[in-house]
């Protein structure tokens, strides 16, 4: 893309980076000198039932060598073609996603056999009801005051909806007196992808993936039509306060588990577990600033190889086995679908630092996407956040994602972000522009129940609400699977290659 400041401006972009980096692993290294070891465990109860490293620990099979590569694609790489697009945009790349039809498994995971008979989850034991049964509680008092949701849930009295429609009302008629919402006329459109693969592998669904990841920032939640995965009456979960790592594993009723990952500050478990919420605002930074894996990451996949052994005893083989999240949630779930195979679904998630040859055009991970969320621009193949984002390039660059990328949304969303960055780098009033735009517009897009809204899905537990700004066409991928979302991404134009 065509820089847009003058260098002096970039200059002062990279040092505000350096700064920020340096804070972020200066604090980062200190959590880990004083962690230790990576956290990984089965606990008894909500990981929000204790702040401190549990000595429960989940039986486990022979280790395996390596990440556990063993469920990647044998499929074709993409190949990619030029099209043409209106006058006054950036050319795109049309990428060919095509995948081997003769393989019992056309996405990672996505299996039409069940080789392996696995176990129905087993009840939980009266301790750890117990044990959970403090957070149950108050979430059902919060429910009460409207701050989170579930379908069984009580109907709170209370509605904030109208608050919160007016504010952002009347942040968007500020963005349209500063001239934040107009078409920019130079924006570049990302190359969208054509998926050519089976639509009949068995995956869980898009619904069942969000409400997993929803479920992440609910004390006590649970996902609508799903049980926890248990080993001898115990919830197999796992969370370390140092790192901000924080996870809990999900059956479906066909018997296929979902690993969710929690986003940042984690939403109402904050009343349990306050002090995660600051390793995992320094997890982002680092991410963002530096080149590096944070130690979250390398949490979360030792958790999943956990969970993987456990599984195995009870009959699950690795095309059982998802991984998802939301922002942060997503981010892991990105990291560990690269390094081992796994399929899943990542929602609001940004571009990370490990890259590898296709950036996982071919896998089973997707990202879903919310046009005008700041934090899935926090990457660099996607247009929007440059010059404070790395310079971006099509299907690439220093911090792409994992994955292909599934946008939802209203695409005229993006231009108040697009607008506001370019102000960026001139100054304090051009810089308290562009974070002030960048706040109000991840309010109004990046929330769990933004994405329930254009994806047609009734969210089954959701965290505030009524928070957010409701925009854009209503998609109804809700009910797909993996491969069926790739294939209506694809047929409506909005399959994007990483």
């Amino acid at each position: 893309m065509t820089a847009r400041v003058p260098n002096r401006a970039e200059r002062r972009a990279r040092r505000a980076r350096q700064c920020v980096a340096a804070a972020a692993i200066g604090i980062g290294v200190g959590f880990g000198a004083a962690g230790g070891q990576a956290v990984a465990w089965a606990d008894t109860g909500h990981p929000d039932s204790s702040a401190a490293s549990s000595s429960h620990s989940a039986p486990s099979g022979p280790r395996r060598s390596g990440s556990g590569h063993s469920a990647r694609l044998n499929g074709a790489p993409a190949a990619a073609t030029t099209s043409s697009r209106s006058a006054g945009l950036a050319t795109s790349r049309r990428a060919t996603l095509q995948l081997n039809p003769v393989v019992a498994q056309p996405v990672p995971n996505a299996s039409t056999t069940t080789p392996s008979t696995p176990q129905p989850p087993g009840p939980l034991s009266p301790i750890a009801q117990l044990i959970g049964f403090p957070g149950h509680v108050v979430n059902t008092v919060l429910q009460s005051l409207d701050m989170t949701a579930a379908t069984t849930g009580p109907q709170s009295p209370l509605n904030f909806a109208p608050i919160d429609e007016l504010v952002f009302t009347a942040f968007r008629r500020l963005e349209h007196a500063a001239g934040l919402d107009a078409m920019p006329t130079s924006q570049p459109v990302p190359p969208t992808m054509t998926y050519t693969g089976s639509t009949t592998g068995l995956t869980p669904t898009v619904a069942q993936f969000l409400n997993a990841a929803a479920a992440e920032y609910v004390l006590g939640g649970a996902p609508g039509g799903l049980r926890q995965f248990t080993v001898n009456g115990v919830p197999m979960t796992s969370t370390n306060v140092l790192s901000g790592e924080s996870a809990q594993v999900w059956v479906t009723p066909q018997n296929q588990i979902i690993i969710a990952y929690q986003g940042t500050t984690g939403g109402t478990n904050l009343l349990f577990n306050p002090l995660i919420a600051i390793s995992q605002i320094v997890t982002d930074l680092q991410i963002l600033f530096t080149g590096t894996t944070p130690r979250a990451f390398t949490d979360a996949l030792r958790f999943e190889q956990r969970v993987q052994d456990a599984a195995a005893l009870q009959g699950y083989s690795t095309s059982d086995i998802f991984v998802t999240g939301h922002s942060l949630g997503g981010w892991e779930a990105e990291y560990v679908s690269q390094q081992t195979g796994l399929g899943g679904i990542g929602f609001e998630s940004p571009g990370i630092n490990t890259i590898v040859t296709g950036n996982g055009a071919n896998s089973g991970f997707v990202n879903i996407e919310t046009y005008g969320d700041p934090a899935a621009y926090f990457s660099s193949d996607l247009p929007g956040l440059q010059p404070f984002m790395p310079r971006y390039v099509p299907a690439g660059g220093s911090k792409p994602h994992y994955g292909p990328i599934v946008m939802i949304g209203d695409p005229n969303a993006v231009a108040p972000l697009f607008n506001s960055s370019a102000l960026y780098g001139y100054g304090p009033i051009g810089d308290a522009i562009f974070m002030i735009d960048t706040l109000g517009n991840f309010f109004e897009h990046h929330l769990p129940g933004m994405q329930a809204y254009n994806l047609g899905v009734d969210p089954d537990p959701t965290v505030v609400p009524w928070l957010g700004l409701r925009m854009g066409p209503v998609t109804g991928y809700g009910a797909l699977t993996i491969p069926q979302l790739l294939q209506a991404a694809s047929e409506a134009g909005t399959l994007i290659a990483p």
